[in-house]
């Protein structure tokens, strides 16, 4: 699937990410880079970007759901990917194959991989985004594990004055705008901790609202530089394609010529 030219030129420093930008780019056909964003979808899109930029690893899910956006099927990419590289994928199942060797890679060279980086916004950006009119103030009537079919912890007074500290601390977040390591200051522990209490919070009001908090809903601030940066890699490598079947035209034209000459 890959040009031979690019093949070399990409295979120098084993680069996955720019590999499949190459493939997406010689896949999506008459797609535009348009249309291509709106059949990935924000989510999918931004998970890509984010991949692309080396900030998270892309899983095998959205790895199928950018084939579907390209309209291929999705063993179909995965192999070309691995063929670009110079693998030879499994027959049986190349995505998760591909998904695997990416992630092991991503976990090798990135610089966040090890640094507790997380992939998507934390429960608390997500309600600061969203459903921060939706926070009451006051500490609702809950305590850790209420509506959890997995903790088992009891309706007593020191358990919920326990999520009630919590969620005062969850509370000065969103609302209040500051930072675990502030909130943390003022109550005497650390910031780590504070977030740790905060996200426990988060997850014990949002089961009893039945509110989703996953981060792929809420993009980080610099996302849509990701996606800016995505979509120019896409144009380098169609740019570079088009001068390379330029060239090869005009070498052709250069022997044709020359044949007739003689």
């Amino acid at each position: 699937m890959a040009y031979p030219n690019q093949a070399r030129q990409l295979r120098i420093g084993g680069d996955y990410r720019n590999h499949l930008l190459v493939q997406i780019e010689l896949l999506r056909g008459d797609i535009s880079h348009e249309e291509l964003s709106e059949r990935l979808g924000d989510v999918t899109e931004r998970c890509l970007a984010r991949y692309i930029a080396g900030k998270s690893h892309l899983t095998e899910s959205e790895f199928r759901d950018v084939a579907k956006a390209l309209c291929i099927d999705a063993q179909i990419l995965a192999r070309a990917w691995a063929s670009s590289l110079g693998l030879r994928a499994s027959s049986k199942n190349a995505v998760s194959w591909m998904a695997s060797r990416a992630y092991q890679r991503w976990r090798q060279h990135s610089r966040v991989a090890n640094r507790g980086v997380p992939s998507h916004p934390s429960p608390m950006a997500v309600i600061r985004a969203k459903y921060a009119d939706r926070l009451p103030i006051q500490s609702p009537p809950l305590w850790f594990g209420s509506y959890s079919r997995c903790e088992k912890e009891r309706d007593t007074p020191v358990n919920r004055a326990r999520f009630a500290r919590a969620y005062e601390m969850l509370v000065g977040s969103v609302h209040g705008g500051l930072s675990a390591r502030d909130i943390g200051a003022l109550r005497g522990i650390s910031g780590e901790r504070a977030r740790q209490l905060m996200i426990c919070a988060a997850y014990t009001w949002a089961r009893r609202d039945r509110i989703d908090l996953s981060g792929k809903l809420v993009p980080f601030k610099n996302e849509a530089g990701f996606v800016k940066n995505l979509y120019a890699g896409l144009r380098f490598f169609a740019q570079q394609q088009f001068n390379d079947l330029a060239t090869q035209a005009l070498m052709n034209g250069l022997v044709t010529n020359g044949d007739q000459i003689r």
